[in-house]
């Protein structure tokens, strides 16, 4: 259950994250497969310092483009305070809950901190397709009897 990321390294993020001022995004190596390693904002990686508009790459979205967290907190995650959460977690608006696919794997998807869905997107309203259970708004660790994971 323990979260992947080097506890020692200096970097309070997951493995595959960089910090950037206040908060934990993907490294822009991983995002430009290493051909612009350096991040220099939320949207934008450079090859090398100096930085300067030759040699800069930038994807603006929020919560898209280079403004996102690394693959250990879910996919399209939106950038996130330091810390990770758990082997068995997913990052939902900047806190931990247990993976959908675990408390009810025919909704995998997290929509809400107590609502799980078959799909993504405004479909998810639909009744069909989400399950809503004040169960499902609970971290990973839950039940563990390890005193060292919350």
């Amino acid at each position: 259950l323990a979260p992947r990321a080097t506890m020692n390294d200096g970097n309070a993020c997951a493995d595959d994250e960089e910090q950037y001022l206040e908060l934990c995004y993907k490294k822009c190596s991983s995002l430009t497969y290493g051909q612009y390693p350096l991040r220099t904002s939320a949207w934008t990686c450079c090859k090398e310092e100096p930085c300067t508009l030759s040699n800069l790459m930038h994807n603006v979205g929020i919560c898209s483009g280079f403004d996102v967290a690394g693959d250990v907190e879910g996919m399209k995650a939106c950038p996130h305070a330091p810390g990770t959460c758990l082997t068995n977690e997913e990052l939902h608006v900047g806190l931990c809950y247990k993976k959908c696919r675990l408390l009810a794997p025919e909704f995998p998807i997290r929509f809400g901190p107590s609502t799980c869905c078959k799909v993504s997107g405004l479909s998810c309203a639909m009744p069909s397709n989400s399950l809503t259970s004040p169960e499902y708004a609970v971290g990973g660790g839950v039940d563990n009897d390890d005193p060292s994971i919350p």
